[in-house]
């Protein structure tokens, strides 16, 4: 399975990557995060939520998109 990966904020500077594409099976986003903490350990730093074509997801959601985001912690205002 081909999953683009786009990162944004901080963790486009953490991973020095602004997108990817992983040529690997996940099943769920979970499964997927962990794989990017093992590859970009700066990661576990992060709280950082994970959208599936644009929508936000928990990490139990099965990966079902083809594009997964990561996205910065957000401040409110």
């Amino acid at each position: 399975m081909e999953i683009y990966i786009r990162y944004f904020g901080q963790l486009e500077e953490l991973t020095a990557k602004k997108e990817e594409v992983i040529n690997q099976e996940f099943k769920t986003l979970e499964e997927l995060k962990n794989h990017l903490v093992r590859t970009y350990p700066e990661l576990e730093k992060i709280h950082f939520k994970m959208a599936q074509d644009n929508r936000i997801e928990v990490e139990s959601s099965e990966i079902i998109g083809s594009v997964i985001d990561l996205l910065p912690p957000f401040s409110g205002g």
